[in-house]
């Protein structure tokens, strides 16, 4: 292992997150849904202690959808434009993705017509990824992946109801929060 880096931010924290091994459940180099990868990364600032090593917040706000974060969005840009990272709009092929389109983004589509943003790492995401790993200090790495298999396998639905549960305080603005609650 090379010398640890003290920089970790929010770029790095969704590569680490789509390159983390998610066990069997799901394919590594891939997250699919940016609500998913968006709800992910809170997580990593908020259970882990991976999140206190960052060296800039994600700052994440109460939005219609519960917790938002710019920052993510701009890390997806970024990564994608530096070639790290593909960025797709794919028909969804689960019901779990079409609740992401229906639920939080709010399209109202024929089950065909529902799309996804998925997220896969390239090539050079990969070797960027390998390097990252390296780089980061081990318990940074272990526990993102720990995060992401955690998470691995559950619905949407069942991912934004155990963020709902536990930051409230990111709710208040949510156009959603008594359907996913079941409460006002």
């Amino acid at each position: 292992m090379t010398d640890e880096r003290a920089d970790f931010d929010v770029d790095d924290a969704v590569i680490l997150l789509v390159g983390s091994d998610p066990g069997p459940r799901e394919r590594q180099g891939q997250i699919r849904g940016i609500t998913r990868l968006e709800k992910l990364v809170f997580l990593l600032e908020r259970e882990t202690s991976a999140g206190g090593a960052m060296t800039e917040s994600a700052d994440f706000e109460p939005y219609n959808f519960g917790p938002f974060s710019q920052k993510v969005y701009q890390a997806l840009t970024t990564l994608t434009a530096a070639g790290l990272l593909n960025d797709t709009a794919e028909t969804s092929a689960s019901n779990e993705d079409q609740y992401e389109i229906a639920q939080i983004v709010g399209v109202d589509a024929a089950p065909a017509e529902y799309s996804t943003r998925d997220f896969e790492l390239t090539e050079l995401g990969r070797d960027y990824f390998a390097v990252l790993t390296r780089e980061l200090p081990k318990v940074t790495v272990s526990e993102a992946a720990d995060l992401r298999k955690r998470f691995a396998g559950w619905s949407l639905r069942q991912l934004v109801r155990y963020v709902y549960e536990r930051y409230d305080d990111y709710t208040k603005n949510s156009l959603i929060r008594e359907d996913i609650l079941g409460k006002e």
